[in-house]
């Protein structure tokens, strides 16, 4: 098996490259259960979506017959890539609580043989420290990263990728680990019509008041069903070209 450092980058080229052939229009299902214990509030949101992948633009539609909104997917685009460089934006609704994640540049890695004339090549990652955990398969590598101060000095990122999980036929991940002190993601993928999608996301954070005085926790845990693949979308807002998103700071 090749070295897990390899592995990864093979797999974040592989993520990027089929997140570029994204579908134009998306139609899925989503059942999402948002929890906030502080407020012992247990929250069951079900809603079709119809989406434009180019710049996330979605109608939503509450289930079985409630509100029709204009937004980004929800709870996160189907075609997401975990592996990117992502802002996850939360407004602090008690209906929403995640209120979207919003992808800002997809991870790519250049060959080193392709430009280097050297009759050896080490390859390494500069932020992680890649190996495989005791569980990995000729079908599923599991490989496990470890932050590197390199990636962690001065960063004020809630957490870090800490798990892939990949189908090693493919070199797709089919989850995606996150953690940190306060945070943990996981996000789990199928494919549908050789579309590379995300079927179910769990997303838990604990934030602080000032001072860390005074915290609330929440979770949210989505799965996605019922894709669907439209050459045009059914509705007409969705038909018009897509619009230029400010990347998050």
């Amino acid at each position: 098996m090749i070295a897990a450092d390899v592995a990864f980058r093979q797999t974040a080229n592989a993520a990027a490259a089929i997140y570029e052939k994204a579908p134009p229009y998306l139609t899925y299902r989503t059942d999402v259960v948002v929890d906030v214990p502080s407020v012992r509030q247990h929250k069951v949101i079900s809603r079709a979506v119809e989406t434009r992948t180019a710049d996330d633009y979605a109608v939503l539609q509450d289930l079985p017959r409630g509100q029709r909104q204009y937004a980004h997917s929800f709870p996160l685009i189907p075609t997401f890539d975990a592996l990117s460089y992502f802002h996850i934006a939360y407004n602090g609704s008690r209906r929403d609580a995640l209120s979207y994640v919003q992808l800002e540049k997809v991870l790519t890695f250049t060959d080193p043989s392709a430009t280097s004339h050297s009759d050896v090549i080490v390859t390494y990652l500069r932020y992680y420290h890649a190996s495989y955990a005791p569980d990995t398969t000729d079908q599923i590598a599991h490989i496990v990263m470890a932050a590197l101060p390199t990636l962690t000095r001065n960063n004020n990122s809630s957490f870090y990728i800490h798990d892939v999980f990949v189908d090693m036929s493919t070199m797709l991940p089919t989850r995606v680990v996150y953690d940190g002190p306060d945070t943990h993601l996981t996000v789990d993928y199928t494919t549908v019509e050789n579309h590379w999608l995300v079927n179910h996301m769990a997303y838990s954070r604990t934030m602080y008041g000032p001072l860390r005085l005074g915290r609330i926790s929440f979770s949210v845990d989505a799965t996605n069903s019922s894709f669907g693949f439209p050459a045009t979308p059914s509705d007409p807002q969705l038909a018009g070209p897509p619009v230029a998103r400010t990347p998050a700071p």
